[in-house]
């Protein structure tokens, strides 16, 4: 793998020895994971949630021309998964009892490393320069080489033993095996806009879609309950959609200068506008819009309407379910020129994407925001970080933030 990984990198090296403009860049992609695959033919509920995860990597880019150009690098990454159970506990064991038995269990971590390499092309639609890419990667997983198995015994007049032969199975069982072969191949989309902060560096935002071409691990779930024995299946995935962020280097200076544009006059200006993305925040990964409501200004009043992926923050794992969230803010900030501090009370109604049984499919979630902000006086960048606690179901969860990334114009 390492040598690999040399061999590479020096090819792409020495093809981009040429006159174009070449960069260095190091990436960010926060993401939310696809739940994991479950054929489940009990009566029990039994899924796995979408997970927020991370993907970063390091490459070396070579524009051929204008427009296309290739890329290739390092990745590494995590992919979080978990299970949900819930079922009758009068199903179970002596069948005694009443309510229902849930569980919701965290598996062990996926760590990977690999290698990438990318197609670009680069295009202008109107003052701005878009980012098309498309890449296969090959990972190696670093951890999952041993067998994962939760079972779970309920309602049992004696404790089940697992290594009593006589003890039967248990009445709940998910085993994943040892994740092979440990290579594994995923590939992956991006379009982001490109931003000129300096003479040779520049930013990338953009989503970027990722698929794994098989499972990570491909189990089996047994449950036995109602006096029933059911077979089905779990498997975990590497699919994701999370936003791209990029710090990209160029390894010469450009032709054209980069010069920080001024504040143009007051009569030319109108109402300040921005479209962001935000990770956690007031949902977990949503696209905003937000605008001043006084002309000329960048601060003050201002409202934000936004789409996105939700989930329930209470601790009730029976309720826990997820929504498309749509947070909607009143905020203020204070700071007229650059940098400001920004204020904000909204809600986030919540709708479950299928009928629980147990949830609400409608959950408004409330929330206040404090936090930093940075909006250029022309156009350009913007960066946020929020603290954001929230109320949910009468109580208060303290401990939120949120990030954010986009675009302000006028």
């Amino acid at each position: 793998m390492r040598c690999g990984l040399l061999s590479a990198i020096h090819f792409v090296v020495m093809i981009g020895t040429g006159t174009a403009q070449n960069t260095i860049g190091l990436r960010f992609t926060p993401n939310i994971i696809s739940n994991p695959k479950v054929v489940n033919p009990s009566p029990a509920r039994i899924y796995g949630e979408r997970t927020f995860s991370f993907d970063a990597g390091f490459d070396y880019n070579h524009q051929f021309k204008k427009n296309w150009g290739i890329s290739g690098g390092i990745d590494l990454g995590i992919v979080d998964w978990n299970h949900y159970f819930e079922a009758p506990a009068n199903a179970f064991g002596t069948k005694k009892g009443t309510g229902i038995i849930s569980d919701n269990s965290n598996g062990e971590n996926y760590f990977y490393y690999g290698l990438s390499f990318q197609a670009i092309y680069r295009f202008s639609w109107g003052e701005n320069t878009f980012r098309l890419s498309g890449r296969p990667n090959i990972r190696a997983y670093n951890n999952g080489r041993e067998s994962d198995i939760t079972t779970y015994a309920i309602n049992r007049a004696t404790p089940w033993n697992p290594n009593d032969p006589n003890a039967g199975p248990p009445d709940f069982r998910l085993s994943l095996p040892p994740v092979s072969p440990q290579l594994h191949t995923n590939l992956s989309l991006a379009l982001g806009i490109e931003r000129r902060v300096s003479d040779q560096m520049q930013l990338v935002l953009g989503i970027r879609k990722n698929w794994g071409l098989k499972p990570i691990s491909d189990g089996t779930l047994l449950v036995q309950m109602y006096d029933q024995v059911y077979n089905g299946g779990f498997a975990t995935r590497s699919n994701y959609i999370g936003l791209d962020l990029q710090l990209r280097y160029a390894t010469k200076k450009p032709e054209i200068k980069y010069s920080r544009a001024e504040p143009l006059p007051s009569d030319k200006q109108g109402f300040r506008k921005a479209i962001f993305a935000e990770a956690l925040g007031n949902s977990l990964l949503s696209l905003n819009y937000d605008m001043r409501l006084q002309r000329f200004k960048n601060d003050g009043l201002g409202i934000r309407a936004g789409l996105g992926l939700g989930q329930q923050f209470d601790n009730s794992f029976s309720d826990f379910n997820r929504f498309i969230a749509v947070p909607v803010t009143i905020n203020y900030i204070f700071g007229a020129q650059r940098h400001g501090i920004e204020t904000g009370v909204g809600i986030t109604p919540q709708i479950a994407l299928s009928n629980s049984g147990t949830s609400d499919q409608i959950k408004p979630l409330g929330f206040f925001n404090l936090g930093y902000r940075y909006q250029p006086l022309k156009d350009g960048l913007l960066f946020r970080a929020t603290w954001a606690p929230h109320l949910d179901s009468g109580s208060i969860q303290y401990i939120w933030l949120g990030a954010s990334i986009g675009y302000s114009f006028r």
